[in-house]
């Protein structure tokens, strides 16, 4: 598997927009004059990785928990749910479930909640939770994108908001999902 790194995705990024230097420089010495840059490469990080799960490619996760009452509120779970999925019983069979907005209702007893989530906010030293699906040149492009936006560049975003949804497109594509044919 690919891990997508924080660090390595803002450098390649700076490649991009000319601002290698000073990205490598305070990612490598603490060059102050870089910080800035880097904290607004890492904000485009964090948006364009928040923006891949909640609408292009959602990022799942499973857990098993124990409830007597068959309410599981949603702060129990690790991760922020945008999305339930499914829930099984302790041995595979879907069970029915209602969803409110702090927490679902279901059976009691041990139960599997699938999920979608949205990532939380990374650091310097962290990495993506995507591990497959999406490309560090895919991040790339979209932080470029996000960086020209919030630098009122707007000629150079839309060159590089192109470029990303072209990229994403592309993934879709080399993504294979179950198409059903319409009845006629």
């Amino acid at each position: 598997m690919i891990t997508i790194t924080v660090k390595e995705t803002l450098l390649a990024t700076a490649g991009e927009l000319g601002l290698y230097d000073s990205v490598s420089a305070y990612l490598e010495g603490g060059d102050a004059s870089g910080k800035e840059t880097v904290d607004n490469l890492l904000r485009c990080f964090d948006t364009v990785e928040n923006e891949l799960a909640l609408d292009y490619f959602p990022l799942y996760a499973e857990e098993e928990v124990e409830t007597d009452t068959g309410c599981v509120y949603y702060s129990e779970l690790s991760r922020s749910a945008v999305r339930v999925v499914k829930v099984e019983d302790g041995w595979g069979n879907d069970v029915p479930f209602r969803l409110f907005p702090e927490y679902l209702k279901t059976q009691g007893g041990r139960i599997k909640i699938r999920y979608s989530y949205a990532p939380v906010k990374k650091t310097l030293q962290g990495c993506s939770d995507y591990r497959t699906q999406v490309s560090a040149r895919l991040f790339s492009y979209g932080m470029a994108a996000e960086y020209c936006l919030s630098q009122g560049l707007f000629e150079e975003a839309a060159v590089w908001n192109k470029k990303y949804k072209d990229a994403i497109a592309m993934a879709y594509r080399n993504n294979p999902c179950k198409i059903l044919q319409s009845r006629r």
